[in-house]
């Protein structure tokens, strides 16, 4: 069996496996919190085009999004007309073309997560959004996954910490907005388990079960560039004559220049005659008759 094989088939294996933890009571319960820790998220977003990855229910309300992708890894798994059969890593999908992208509890169970994160950044349009859920290993939930559980959905999960999915979002030019956590219940049978809920969502405590990571795309900022003036462009075509009659005038000669030509008082004047001529009658004598 080849590696593809190999993968579709285990891909397959977890995928059932999270159908049916989703079923259990605490799979329901952490369902239900991390829908309404995604509420605030998609409330009045007037998205119309989404995409789904996940093994739990539908989380994405049907109407408040007009056209809602699903995704399943085989035919006889897929619920209904709209959804991808096909590897999560290679979307049939066009660049830029939804404006909402959810992954959920995927990056834990695809062989190649960063793979798949490459995919879901590079469908989410520019103006859209990308909503990622994952399991919090450092949150209470993280000592439960180094024992071996009954929930195979745990077992084969690798968990990864908001750190690192920064560092992946960066590297497709995606910037973290926001990051909640949710599923604050440490036992399974609490009765009060939505008041702990709302007071752990309150003061967005680090301690969740899971996070929900929400990212936009990281747009350059461009700088414009001032442009020079242009006679043309004011003044029309009266800008050519303009420059001609300009271009035909003798340039004026320096200011140095013409004070160098002026004469300077006391200085000999070869040409002024007449100046010579009253300064002598100036300074003879006058004559006694």
């Amino acid at each position: 069996m080849s590696n593809h094989h190999a993968d579709q088939a285990t891909l397959s294996e977890q995928f059932l496996a999270g159908q049916r933890y989703w079923q259990t009571a605490h799979g329901q319960r952490q369902w239900e919190a991390e829908k309404q820790c995604l509420h605030p998220l998609l409330a009045r977003s007037g998205v119309q085009h989404a995409l789904e990855l996940g093994v739990a229910p539908p989380l994405l309300a049907h109407d408040s999004i007009r056209h809602r992708i699903g995704w399943a890894p085989q035919r006889d798994l897929a619920e209904h007309s709209s959804t991808l059969i096909c590897r999560p890593e290679a979307l049939p999908l066009a660049d830029e073309a939804l404006e909402l992208v959810l992954v959920h509890h995927m990056l834990e169970i695809v062989p190649q997560p960063t793979h798949l994160l490459r995919e879901a950044a590079r469908v989410t349009s520019d103006s859209g959004r990308l909503i990622l859920v994952g399991w919090h290993p450092l949150g209470i939930a993280g000592p439960a996954r180094l024992k071996r559980c009954h929930e195979r959905f745990y077992q084969r999960s690798h968990w990864l910490t908001p750190k690192r999915l920064r560092d992946w979002l960066g590297f497709v030019d995606f910037k973290i907005e926001r990051i909640d956590y949710c599923g604050f219940v440490p036992f399974n049978n609490t009765p009060d388990w939505l008041l702990t809920e709302e007071w752990g969502r309150r003061y967005n405590l680090p301690l969740g079960r899971a996070w929900v990571i929400s990212a936009k795309r990281q747009m350059c900022r461009m700088i414009p560039l001032k442009k020079r003036f242009d006679p043309a462009a004011v003044l029309g075509r009266h800008a050519s004559a303009l420059a001609s009659v300009a271009h035909e005038l003798p340039p004026d000669p320096p200011r140095d220049a013409r004070q160098d030509m002026m004469p300077q008082p006391g200085c000999h004047d070869p040409d002024n005659h007449s100046g010579n001529r009253q300064r002598h009658r100036t300074a003879s004598p006058g004559v006694m008759a």
